[in-house]
């Protein structure tokens, strides 16, 4: 059956009542367009025939996103209701994002971005429908959240030996100010530790707990809110007034959640309570892929409402990648760690070059412990020698870890923990390069990054918007915004507010036109310079008073990043890109993590070995050399490495590699070797 043969659809009737869905076959040009080429065989989101709610549980490189952009296509040209919507939530403002950039372009799509729809992440439909009224309902003020304001704001409020007091108790007990937060509407203090809520480690009647339930008082009174802490009024709002349930699966009769394994127990708890899938109320229809559940916020651990549902005919598993061929497919199926249909990952890709796939050469690099100096080298020669340049020219070579930020400790070749991270086996690598969505720490390093965006190439709006996203963390810093600020149009709404002042305006206009559209380099005498003008324009954009002693840290001069190297063509190399040399042939490899991998496509990928807890290539080569299968039976700590390996062996069209710590086979090196390359490894062995 096509890939467009079984998309679901719903039998409209006219008013704003909820959709009746049912099952359809289409076989329209619009769907074919949208869904031919891309590699999938994915017959999802359909509807079951009595909810319209299913589970999706989709293996990478099924088409998920495609087919989600397509279903919705269908579901806004044939969507009559004024009052009623669809619901698209994400995990993040990646996935987000990527739906809204896809449907943005075409004239239906833009039906979906606005009213009665509703296209959004978790958090902001938390914040929209739930928290933020509650709030302005009880005589909050219109809140700020922002998990660095917020923590900045707390901080402040404490002087001199209050500070340090409080500062010096939470150490004891290895914590930080950041960790201190609440989890009821009573405000009560507790912390927030290696991903868990837990007590206050001191009772109500200390003078810690007094000073940390002063400050998020005080910050609540100020409406200053971490992100996490709006689920505290969502929550209390459905619990005091359970009737706004059914209103929103009124509001909703079709909800679609994407990336559904990466939703916390916390989101899915909450979101199954507004949208009950056993209630029957709106057709729910949940998409992921359990076994690439690598963020913490994964909620492998929901008992309540897991995903996917374990009723059989509410279940949909598609198996079947265009991603990669089968070769790729049988060396990452053992490190699934549920088991996938019934007859494991099956691979049916890649579309380009499917003639270099079954090619043999899928790599494990042995490297000595001491020494993983030559590992790219080795796997750039290896590809050198694989494919010709017209091939690799198809996509990208990556080189990606579970471990990729640097530490203070000194591990140096021969430590117990080497390599650790990432940058050990290349010195030039940069984790804050490596941030696709980076969050700069001050109000100049917004401004480098700007910078950096012209330079590269790309056009001048996302880069003054992406410093006006600086000025309005600024202004969020030192007062209380004006309203107009909260338009998503954040440098078309500090031009508004500043007309009031219109040689403020000139200035600010000339400072984007000078630093951003032309470049002009800045330097730390020229911040400095600047510095006194941005927080001018900062208090002007607040509503009543700004305190821009509040900002100093966010104000402090930051050294731009390194500028990309040229290679020798003189063209610009990318950021964390290695290039491989071999009998005049190049080719590039990038670095980075397997967490900023998720749900990238590559042409080749070599996975690096990391240490946290244990290195990673001596816990996995049982799964490396077929021995084991699945993640049955084991502890947390595997199951997450697993989780890790499985995403990495799963990037690639053409090529995947390992690089293996020699430790991980020396007890049994001969035989290890041996069943390797049974498993169909080629193996190259740098300790000979």
């Amino acid at each position: 059956m096509g890939v467009w043969q079984e998309v679901s659809t719903y039998t409209l009737s006219a008013g704003d009542g909820p959709p009746r869905p049912r099952a359809n076959n289409l076989t329209g040009r619009a769907l074919r367009k949208r869904t031919s080429g891309t590699g999938a065989r994915f017959l999802a989101l359909r509807s079951d025939k009595r909810s319209g709610t299913f589970d999706v549980s989709a293996c990478p490189g099924s088409g998920k996103t495609t087919l989600v952009v397509a279903k919705l296509a269908i579901m806004a040209r044939k969507w009559p209701h004024r009052t009623s919507g669809i619901c698209v939530l994400s995990h993040t403002n990646v996935a987000r994002e990527e739906i809204q950039s896809r449907l943005g372009h075409t004239p239906v799509g833009h039906r979906l971005l606005g009213f009665p729809h509703f296209i959004d992440t978790i958090h902001t439909f938390a914040n929209r429908f739930l928290a933020l009224p509650y709030l302005q309902s009880n005589g909050y003020p219109s809140p700020l959240i922002d998990d660095d304001v917020a923590k900045a704001f707390r901080w402040n409020h404490l002087k001199g030996k209050e500070r340090s007091g409080l500062e010096y108790y939470l150490q004891k007990n290895d914590l930080g100010i950041d960790a201190v937060t609440f989890a009821s509407t009573d405000l009560s203090p507790v912390v927030f530790h290696r991903g868990k809520i837990k007590p206050f480690p001191s009772g109500p009647n200390s003078d810690s707990y007094k000073k940390a339930h002063r400050i998020i008082k005080t910050s609540a009174e100020a409406g200053r809110f971490r992100y996490e802490e709006m689920f505290v009024w969502a929550e209390h709002l459905l619990q005091t007034y359970p009737d706004i349930s059914a209103t929103l699966s009124h509001r909703f009769p079709l909800v679609l959640m994407d990336e559904m394994q990466d939703t916390s127990l916390r989101q899915a708890a909450l979101l199954h309570s507004i949208f009950n899938r056993g209630a029957a109320v709106s057709g729910i229809q949940r998409v992921g892929d359990p076994n690439q559940e690598i963020f913490e916020t994964g909620q492998d651990q929901n008992t309540a409402d897991p995903f996917p549902d374990k009723v059989e005919d509410r279940t949909m598993t598609i198996a079947s990648s265009r991603r990669f061929g089968k070769p790729i497919a049988d060396l990452a199926n053992p490190h699934a760690v549920i088991p996938i249909g019934d007859g494991g990952l099956r691979g049916n890709g890649p579309g380009k070059a499917p003639d270099q796939v079954d090619h043999g050469q899928n790599l494990i690099i042995i490297f000595p412990d001491n020494d993983c100096s030559k590992v790219l080298e080795a796997f750039g020669a290896h590809l050198l020698q694989t494919f010709d340049d017209d091939t690799l020219a198809f996509g990208d070579c990556f080189a990606i870890g579970g471990v990729h930020r640097p530490t203070t400790e000194n591990i140096p070749p021969g430590h117990n923990k080497y390599p650790r991270s990432v940058e050990h086996y290349w010195a030039d690598y940069s984790a804050e390069n490596a941030k696709m969505d980076r969050h700069p720490k001050t109000l100049s390093g917004y401004l480098h990054q700007a910078q950096e965006i012209v330079r590269s190439g790309h056009e001048i709006g996302p880069a003054v918007n992406g410093f006006a996203a600086g000025m309005q963390r600024l202004v969020r810093n030192i007062g209380r915004p004006n309203a107009e600020l909260e338009s998503r149009r954040k440098h078309k709404a500090i031009r508004t507010v500043l007309e009031g002042t219109p040689d403020l305006l000139t200035q600010y206009d000339e400072f984007a036109r000078s630093y951003i559209t032309k470049i002009s380099p800045i330097t730390a005498d020229l911040w400095a310079e600047q510095k006194g003008l941005l927080l001018t324009i900062a208090a002007s954009l607040c509503e009543g008073t700004s305190d821009t002693g509040l900002c100093a840290d966010f104000m402090a001069w930051e050294e731009p990043p390194i500028l990309p190297q040229l290679q020798n063509d003189g063209v610009e190399k990318p950021d964390n890109t290695c290039v491989i040399t071999a009998d005049d042939r190049h080719v590039s490899i990038r670095l980075g993590s397997i967490h900023q991998a998720k749900g990238q496509t590559h042409f080749a990928t070599l996975l690096l070995s990391t240490f946290q807890n244990h290195h990673s290539s001596e816990k996995i080569v049982d799964w490396l050399c077929g021995d084991k299968s699945s993640g049955a039976g084991e502890g947390p700590q595997n199951l997450s490495r697993l989780k890790g390996t499985y995403v990495a062996l799963t990037r690639p069209t053409h090529l995947v590699g390992v690089a293996v710590r020699h430790s991980a086979i020396v007890e049994n090196e001969h035989a290890i070797l041996g069943k390797l390359q049974a498993q169909g490894w080629h193996v190259t062995n740098l300790c000979v």
